[in-house]
């Protein structure tokens, strides 16, 4: 494989998962990396072992991705500081610096993801615990209930007379 082709299979699996200019930034980084790498005295064959296959790379991107800007939440992708720009974009002419990262800051307040499957299994498994919790109540104060209903009609029998 060489770097057109690397960088073709990752245009194709990114495609239709994550949006165009985001599709641009990660393909100029990728770029550059590999360019970098080159001046570095690399070759292009070591250079895409080192990064892998490109389709795990694409699917790790649009994970990325999925994750909500939710309220409360300050999310920014970035390839470096100095290429972070106001808005969280990157830009051709920036130069890689070879490190990805994520920079969340919470603000307060928490948030389950339910469009992931652990947000949703949590999901799930919270209600099936709220369920039993409350079958299990209901069934050891049922017996208390019917006693005390029983009581209420005979005391209401009593003063009727």
């Amino acid at each position: 494989m060489d770097r057109e082709e690397f960088l073709e299979i990752l245009a194709a699996q990114l495609t239709g998962e994550i949006p165009s200019p985001e599709i641009s930034q990660h393909l100029a980084y990728y770029n550059s990396f590999i360019d970098q790498k080159l001046r570095q005295g690399q070759t292009e064959a070591e250079i895409l072992a080192e990064l892998g296959d490109p389709r795990l790379i694409a699917k790790t991107l649009i994970d990325t991705e999925d994750v909500p800007n939710v309220h409360g939440y300050q999310q920014t992708y970035a390839y470096s500081a100095e290429e972070a720009k106001p808005d969280g974009g990157f830009t051709q002419e920036d130069g890689p610096s070879g490190d990805f990262r994520q920079e969340t800051a919470p603000t307060g307040g928490s948030h389950l993801d339910t469009s992931t499957w652990y947000g949703r299994l949590i999901l799930a498994a919270g209600i099936i615990v709220l369920v039993l919790l409350l079958f299990f109540v209901l069934r050891a104060l049922l017996p208390v209930a019917a006693v005390l209903i029983l009581v209420g009609m005979i005391f209401s029998r009593i003063n009727r007379r």
